[in-house]
């Protein structure tokens, strides 16, 4: 693991990069996944709200 080292001044601050590990990775998915879920059952929420049940449509097909 390197360390940076930045001076100003007469102060010097050692800054430590941040790791990418197991842990965040897996919450980063689980909110993405969470996300995902939300949208996708809206939509289709909505796509089930917009049908409107007073119309049948095997009225309006004729039989063969």
């Amino acid at each position: 693991m390197t360390t940076h080292v930045e001076s100003t001044g007469g102060n010097a601050v050692a800054v430590t990069p941040r790791l990418l590990n197991a842990r965040w990775a897996l919450r980063r998915a689980l909110l993405g996944l969470f996300i995902l879920v939300i949208g996708v059952g809206s939509v289709a929420w909505l796509t089930h709200a917009s049908i409107d049940p007073s119309l049948e449509t095997t009225q309006a097909i004729p039989a063969p």
